[in-house]
């Protein structure tokens, strides 16, 4: 009898064992729908897959005056006005993906094989510490981007996007800067911009025209078209500037 109990005992346990592990949701990617036909021309396919749009997006509301001497990193200094969006200081405020997954922010160069954003001091790229660096390494895979999708604004006739972009010192890069923009109907391409680290850096002082009274997100990309190991590509003071009216 004794041995019968046991038996019971020990097949149940078993049973129970076999039971169904508890499924756990992974992220969710969408593509994008297409771009509004009177925008630019649409960015390579790379940039297609976003993270779903489930949770309600921030908006950039702050206004921050502009501090930073602009004559250093090659950029002339602007007249009285506000930056109403600093891509330095609201990186985590993005979301950062490539083609295929999520990237934490601020990420480092263990996760290289996946591409990596970090916020860096002037001074790595010899400017003071105060000029805001913003590093972007694609993944290591060709042709794939790394893209961090800002906060949305709602763009003013005269409004600029300002920055100068480089390679990180001391690094050989070959990328492709790319901006790009978010609306309701989609995504569509802004502005791109090819450097070599043979070249001098490339400096933008680029008219938002095209899309203003337009409520975006904006998103900065970059994408290696040499080799993809080094591909450290820097945005160095990269803003929206607003004049005073």
């Amino acid at each position: 009898m004794y041995k019968t109990i046991f038996s019971v005992v020990i097949i149940g346990l078993l049973l129970a064992s076999c039971a169904p592990a508890s499924s756990r949701v992974s992220g969710v990617f969408e593509s994008t729908a297409a771009s509004p036909a009177a925008t630019s021309t649409l960015q390579p396919s790379t940039e297609t897959f976003v993270p779903s749009a489930t949770a309600t997006v921030p908006t950039a509301t702050s206004t921050l005056t502009s501090t930073t001497d602009n004559n250093e990193v090659g950029v002339s200094n602007e007249p009285t006005g506000s930056v109403i969006l600093d891509f330095v200081a609201e990186a985590c405020q993005a979301q950062w993906f490539t083609e295929f997954q999520t990237l934490p922010c601020p990420g480092n160069d263990t996760q290289a094989d996946a591409g990596y954003v970090q916020v860096l001091d002037g001074q790595t790229q010899g400017y003071s510490s105060n000029i805001g660096v913003l590093l972007t390494f694609p993944p290591q895979k060709l042709v794939q981007t790394i893209t961090g999708k800002y906060p949305a604004i709602t763009v003013k006739k005269g409004d600029r996007f300002r920055a100068v972009l480089d390679c990180r010192s001391h690094s050989a890069c070959d990328v492709e800067f790319v901006m790009n923009f978010y609306t309701s109907n989609g995504s569509a391409g802004l502005k791109h911009w090819r450097h070599l680290f043979a070249d001098a850096p490339v400096v933008v002082d680029y008219s938002l025209d095209a899309i203003a009274g337009e409520t975006v997100q904006l998103s900065l990309g970059v994408y290696s078209k040499g080799n993809p190991t080094d591909g450290y590509a820097v945005w160095i003071a990269p803003r929206i500037y607003r004049a005073v009216p």
